[in-house]
C-alpha cells in the first residue's frame, strides 16, 4: 500500500468524527472543496490535490458563520484527533499532514 494511501485512509477515519462532532455541538455544515484537481484553486502544495483535505462551511439556525470563530473547537479537536494543525488564515480547512504539506 502507498503512503499516500494510507494517509487517504487515515484522512477518511478521522472526517466522520468530526463530522459527528459537529452535528452534536448543533451546528450543520455544507463540505466545500473536498477534492479539487483546478490548478491554482489552492494554495501550492495544498492537500486537496491529494484528497487529503477539506473545507467545512459551518452553520448555526441557517446563518453561514463566517468569521472562523466558532471553528477552533473543531480543529482543536481535529488536532487532537491526529489531524493537521489548523492554517492560519484558512480557518475552515482540515486536513493530514503529507510530506510537509498540510
Amino acid at each position: 500500500m502507498s503512503e499516500l494511501l494510507e494517509k487517504q485512509f487515515e484522512f477518511g477515519r478521522l472526517l466522520p468524527r468530526l463530522m459527528v462532532a459537529i452535528l452534536e455541538k448543533g451546528y450543520t455544515y455544507t463540505p466545500g472543496c473536498a477534492r479539487c484537481a483546478l490548478v491554482g484553486h489552492h494554495r501550492p502544495g495544498s492537500c486537496h490535490y491529494s484528497g487529503l483535505a477539506i473545507d467545512i462551511n459551518l452553520f448555526m439556525k441557517g446563518e453561514w458563520l463566517r468569521d472562523g470563530k466558532d471553528h477552533a473547537q473543531f480543529h482543536d479537536l481535529w488536532e487532537q484527533w491526529g489531524g493537521a494543525k489548523r492554517i492560519p488564515g484558512d480557518f475552515n480547512h482540515y486536513s493530514v499532514e503529507f510530506k510537509g504539506m498540510r
